[in-house]
């Protein structure tokens, strides 16, 4: 299947030296890169404070700063934020000596004198003696920002004594309120079992690399940085199956809708789901629907909630649903939605419908009647529902399956959590499903290819996230099910950035989850 346009490649490290070696042909690409990866970093590293607090105007940078271009990378990230933050004070510590430094990082250096206060770290220094120092430099202050430019993907194990200490002098010491790391957190790369930098951040400059992406803790949360190494003609060697998702792919939902539309030219989805005892996740599910851009909404709800549900949001048609004595939809008013199916373009099934024989049947019932995408969600992820997917008829539309973690686990049988390509593609095929797998970094899996969200974070660790998740990817659907890989992409990103900016402009706790859908137009209009 052929990849999505707005994704590039992730690349093993050596894949990555490689690929580069073909791009940046002689030491004047490599600065231009160098500048364009330094600058972006520093920008991207005050974007991402402001999720902690406003950025201080004396800001406390720290740079850790190896020989190589990760250093230099590191060096000019660090001058872009003396440069827009003018009150803000930088303190270096240099693991090489300067005449050991490579040209370009050394060139990186001359643009910081002056600037900065500037240590070369004894061979011998141990970890106390550095934590020390940091404390010496702050006057026990610590520092708001610190940049890791130690080591790059060139890496390989065994780690340098001096090294070592720096690591774990830096990731001991508790006065440094964001970290971030340069391409990778030192230490890390192809098969490493070293130590590493712990990091919050981590920015991928030019092409993302594997090593992010495997679920390691001190890597934090992925940046990917383009720099525009895949807009030419130049493609890696080896097969890629594996990519990250980057904001461009919102740029059809930002230019202009032809004048001659109405609301039946973008779809109508319907919803099934809520209960008596969880009415707010379908809520939720069709607060974020009406908001996708979709044409029409028709939501079924209980009966003893539909009415206060659709005070709430006017915009989407209610259709009451008939109820068990414990509050969940019955099997056998299947008619209510099965005579209007003709009117539909997508329907999604599960948010807060409740865990019971009933709910199961009517998920099931839906997935073999209904030609159209259907999209699995939270209550109608059960296994007897997904193993009648392949009994589907030739020609109907995918079903999508939107599982966390743990209700992933219970499906594909395993035993310990694993978001690995390998195990997701293999349960897409197996079970013939597409599927976004949630998560730190959210995965779309259409059975070949893999595509990662590195959008969201701790702010959506809050119950409710997914059902608005789900009602904004069934909206996307609806719109286009003949893109339906491409609406997923867009829905994960929408969400994932309005996400980020809920965040910055409350911080990730004292947020409520429906706030993220007021950011969504924010989003696309680039506010």
């Amino acid at each position: 299947m052929k990849p999505l346009v707005h994704a590039h490649p992730i690349l093993n490290c050596e894949e990555s030296r490689a690929f580069e070696a073909k791009i940046l042909i002689d030491q004047d690409a490599e600065w231009a890169a160098m500048k364009q990866a330094g600058v972006g970093i520093g920008r991207q590293v005050a974007e991402d404070f402001r999720e902690l607090t406003a950025v201080p105007k004396h800001l406390r940078v720290l740079g850790l700063i190896g020989k190589g271009n990760n250093g230099g990378d590191a060096l000019i990230a660090c001058g872009q934020l003396l440069a827009d933050f003018p009150r803000a004070s930088g303190t270096l510590l240099l693991l090489e000596p300067v005449d050991q430094m490579r040209p370009l990082a050394q060139r990186a250096l001359q643009q910081l004198e002056g600037r900065v206060s500037m240590c070369v770290l004894e061979p011998d220094a141990s970890a106390e003696s550095i934590e020390a120092l940091l404390d010496e430099k702050s006057d026990e202050a610590g520092f708001d920002v610190g940049i890791d430019g130690l080591l790059g993907m060139a890496f390989k194990a065994p780690m340098r004594e001096n090294a070592r200490n720096v690591i774990q002098a830096v990731n001991s010491y508790d006065k440094i309120r964001l970290r971030a790391a340069v391409d990778l957190p030192s230490g890390c790369g192809d098969l490493s079992d070293e130590l590493r930098f712990r990091a919050d951040f981590c920015y991928a400059t030019g092409i993302a690399k594997a090593p992010l992406f495997e679920g390691l803790a001190e890597c934090g949360r992925v940046r990917y940085l383009d720099l525009g190494f895949f807009d030419g003609t130049g493609q890696p060697e080896a097969a890629v199956n594996d990519f990250v998702l980057k904001p461009t792919v919102l740029d059809p939902l930002r230019s202009l809708r032809s004048p001659f539309v109405d609301k039946r030219s973008f779809g109508h989805l319907f919803i099934v789901g809520g209960s008596s005892s969880m009415p707010g996740a379908l809520l939720m599910s069709v607060q974020a629907a009406v908001r996708s851009g979709v044409g029409l909404v028709t939501a079924f709800a209980p009966a003893s909630v539909a009415a206060t549900l659709a005070a709430q949001v006017p915009e989407a048609m209610w259709i009451a649903w008939p109820e068990s004595s414990s509050g969940t939809l019955i099997p056998r008013a299947m008619s209510l939605i099965l005579d209007r199916i003709d009117q539909a373009t997508a329907v999604l099934v599960g948010p807060g419908m409740g865990k019971d024989r009933n709910t199961e049947m009517i998920a099931q019932e839906l997935v073999k009647a209904v030609e159209l995408p259907v999209i699995l969600d939270a209550d109608a992820l059960r296994t007897r529902v997904i193993d009648l997917v392949r009994k589907r008829r030739s020609g109907y539309g995918p079903v999508l399956v939107t599982p966390h973690m743990g209700e992933f686990m219970r499906m594909a049988k395993l035993a310990r959590p694993d978001y690995s390509s390998k195990t997701l593609t293999t349960f897409c095929r197996q079970f013939e499903v597409l599927a976004t797998l949630k998560g730190p970094m959210t995965r779309i899996c259409d059975g070949t290819n893999v595509y990662v969200n590195t959008f969201g974070g701790p702010v959506f660790s809050r119950g409710g996230s997914g059902d608005i998740l789900a009602g904004l990817m069934g909206g996307m659907i609806a719109q286009d099910r003949c893109d339906v890989v491409a609406s997923m992409a867009l829905a994960v990103t929408l969400h994932g950035l309005a996400g980020e900016s809920l965040a910055r402009e409350h911080g990730q706790v004292a947020v409520r989850t429906t706030q993220v859908i007021e950011k969504f137009s924010e989003v696309l209009r680039g506010e």
